[in-house]
């Protein structure tokens, strides 16, 4: 895996939604968040221009969460009468909108800074725009530039910031801030493939496993059903990524014919370049191609999450309130984005997953990729705190997927070699194992024993829920035909094919299968996939967590039989 970037927030996470007084009444400022230190890979660049631009958002505390997540563990359920009954827009804001005298109140402490031009998405999010200058101000904060070196320019970010004592209770977060994301993308392997033989060509048509194209992951995957395109796949797109229509276009003529072009898809101005050199194109392409050359002749979306440029902003808080916000949204998406959690706030942690619940309840499956470093978290030299998970796989409220390779015949746990990686997995340390999830979580670690006793919470939720063919998918970037590898590739093909098993159910006049996590650890789920038991995802010099029969961090429930699926659902 590669990485790349933005992005940027914070919080301190407190439970319930209370009324606060108004602005003269809030107190002294006190520190919400301070980052101890910065994430590997990150170095300081220098001050940040007080007169840039930033889009900040403020996530106010929502109402009864609880009640929500407790009405999506029922309707999610496949066992419940009220299976795929998903909510409206109007429906989840009943459950989450903030008393009115909160969101006066946090307006009232803006406009004492001058700030009276906001924007409400939702009921829970308040957005405007000043320059740094004010954000400091607002926040006794201190703005400079970071650098990573998978970006083209350095992004304006803080390590520590506070609100008004009084506004504690009712904040969840203010963006950007402190959160530092990378991009989990994918690598080329050694071999780059030229133009191919006849030969290879009929291999090809048959499943050559050394070269992964969409025809072969519906024949790995026992795919019987060809879509009627009456649903939405979609990727995303953050910062210092395109995805190229021309090289969609050469994947179609090639891999899918009839293949339709994807769309761009605007969020918060963000915008698709269209063109760059490989490191810029290789995510974009790999995502638009096997969302659309999977899902085909379902439509594909690419979600271009603003900002562009060295505008800031906090890309990932974007589209999650787009999710939420948006009045037809995909029926999947895939993202490969994420970083190491102890490099987030909690409640940074909290708010942002509980947007994608809030999107699972509207009849939305979120996938993530795991992670290309196993244990490592993205690529981390020692675990010597214990494994390094990683967010938002471990948010309980998406679906992570892992990798495999075929090795001599046999589906086991991929190896990234070249990189010296594997499949991203393991347990959080901030999220609670999930109800779902939790007769799998100690039958694994009954198994593991004491092994790894002190390198994980045998408490927390566990990663990846599931996995895919995860090497040698047949790229096209700038006109060439590469072999990539990575959990980047796995995570838009499972959301491309769930988006064919939607198209299915409409066509029977059922829902999407939304929130899908309650779905595969049940036992009409689990009889729909192939369990993967050889293998382990080692990292950061340790072997990390082995295969087994069952649910396991090295591949979770395993991989997908598509026709079994199609017959449960």
């Amino acid at each position: 895996m590669k990485l790349t970037t933005s992005l940027v927030l914070a919080a301190y996470w407190a439970l319930g939604a209370v009324a606060i007084p108004t602005a003269p009444k809030l107190g002294p400022l006190e520190l919400f968040h301070d980052l101890p230190k910065l994430p590997p890979q990150w170095s300081l660049h220098g001050p940040a221009d007080k007169s840039t631009k930033v889009k900040a958002q403020i996530g106010l505390k929502q109402k009864n969460i609880k009640g929500l997540q407790d009405k999506l563990l029922d309707i999610a359920n496949p066992d419940s009468p009220n299976y795929g009954k998903w909510l409206s827009k109007e429906e989840v804001d009943a459950f989450t909108a903030p008393p009115q005298e909160n969101v006066k109140a946090v307006k009232d402490w803006l406009s004492s800074h001058g700030i009276t031009e906001v924007n409400q998405p939702t009921s829970d999010w308040i957005e405007f725009v000043v320059p740094i200058s004010t954000m400091e101000s607002l926040l006794d904060a201190k703005y400079e530039l970071f650098n990573h070196h998978t970006l083209a320019n350095p992004i304006p970010a803080t390590t520590k910031y506070s609100v008004p004592k009084g506004l504690h209770d009712i904040i969840d977060l203010v963006t950007p801030t402190t959160a530092f994301y990378q991009r989990m993308g994918p690598t080329v392997q050694k071999s780059i493939v030229q133009e191919r033989s006849d030969a290879v060509l009929e291999s090809r048509q048959s499943c050559n496993t050394n070269a992964i194209t969409p025809s072969c992951i519906n024949s790995l995957y026992n795919v019987d059903y060809t879509s009627k395109g009456s649903v939405t796949a979609a990727s995303t797109l953050f910062i210092d990524v395109a995805a190229s229509h021309s090289d969609y276009r050469t994947f179609g003529s090639k891999y899918t014919s009839g293949l339709k072009d994807f769309q761009d898809v605007s969020i918060a101005g963000g915008s698709n370049p269209g063109s760059g050199n490989q490191n810029t194109l290789l995510e974009g392409n790999l995502d638009t191609q096997y969302i659309g050359g999977v899902a085909a002749p379902n439509p594909s979306q690419l979600l271009a999450a603003g900002p562009n440029g060295q505008d800031f902003e906090d890309q990932m808080a974007n589209f999650a309130s787009y999710l939420n916000s948006a009045s037809n949204p995909p029926s999947t998406v895939s993202t490969s984005y994420g970083g190491e959690e102890n490099y987030f706030s909690g409640s940074y942690m909290d708010r942002v997953c509980n947007d994608f619940m809030k999107a699972g309840a509207r009849g939305i499956s979120v996938f993530f990729s795991a992670g290309d470093y196993g244990v490592g978290g993205n690529g981390g030299n020692n675990c010597n705190n214990g494994y390094i998970p990683l967010w938002p796989a471990s948010c309980p409220w998406s679906t992570a997927v892992g990798g495999t390779q075929f090795s001599g015949g046999q589906e086991v746990v991929a190896q990234y070699t070249s990189i010296s990686g594997s499949p991203g997995g393991g347990f959080s340390n901030h999220f609670s194992t999930p109800s779902y999830q939790q007769d799998d979580v100690t039958a694994y670690e009954k198994f593991d024993g004491d092994r790894a006793n002190g390198y994980y919470n045998k408490n927390g939720r566990g990663y990846p829920d599931i996995s895919l063919v995860s090497v040698n998918f047949q790229v096209i970037t700038n006109g060439q035909t590469l072999s990539v590898l990575g959990t980047s590739a796995s995570s838009p093909s499972w959301a491309a094919l769930v988006s064919v098993l939607n198209d299915y159910r409409k066509q029977q006049g059922k829902s999407n299968l939304g929130f899908i996590n309650p779905l595969l650890y049940s036992a009409k789920g689990k009889s729909a996939l192939k369990d993967i038991t050889s293998g382990h995802n080692p990292g950061c010099g340790l072997q990390g967590f082995p295969a087994t029969t069952g649910w396991d961090p090295a591949s979770g429930l395993g991989v997908l039989n598509f026709a079994k699926m199609r017959t449960v659902i």
